[in-house]
């Protein structure tokens, strides 16, 4: 075996050396999520714009609660145009790196307006729309904005913070027609 002795002048370089590396690796920052995407945030709430005038107007065509709202044939416009504006947004969120939740958001969202879709298809309730629907996307709408609006000023991303709704769905009975 041979005796290997350094030198300080070679201890000293390596000891720089490895300070500057831990220095460079700390300055470093890791990004688990995507960046904020301005037109997947403005997409989205125009979406959820579209998806609430539909729901008021569909509501507005049936008078007590347990009436049927105009039929699927005359509003399947809404449906075409809302698959079209997911599709975009779904496209632009999946070519953007980290972004797998976003992606999972719009995909669930998706499957609830199909969800809506095949309700409607069927014969919609306006206590549907009332009691159920619109609190169920909104949250939705809630969930992907909030989780937009996080990457925006770059907080830490709790998922399930994320998918939870803000604000609580009103229970006072008075506000039941």
């Amino acid at each position: 075996m041979r005796n290997r002795t350094r030198s300080p002048a070679s201890l000293w370089a390596w000891l720089i050396t490895l300070f500057v590396a831990l220095v460079l690796g700390g300055c470093s920052t890791i990004k688990l999520v995507g960046d904020y995407d301005e037109q997947i945030d403005k997409g989205v709430t125009q979406l959820q714009k579209d998806v609430e005038t539909f729901l008021v107007k569909l509501e507005a065509t049936a008078q007590k609660p347990a009436d049927k709202v105009e039929n699927y044939d005359k509003n399947t416009k809404f449906y075409e145009d809302s698959k079209v504006a997911l599709s975009g947004l779904r496209v632009r969120a999946d070519a953007m790196e980290r972004n797998s939740i976003t992606v999972r958001m719009l995909d669930r969202l998706s499957k609830n307006i199909g969800r809506l879709e095949e309700m409607h298809q069927e014969g919609l309730v306006k206590a549907e729309i009332e009691n159920s629907i619109r609190g169920a996307l909104n949250s939705q709408f809630t969930a992907i904005l909030t989780f937009e609006l996080a990457k925006k000023r770059g907080e830490k991303i709790d998922d399930s913070r994320a998918q939870s709704p803000s604000t609580p769905k009103s229970t006072v009975e008075g506000d039941k027609k």
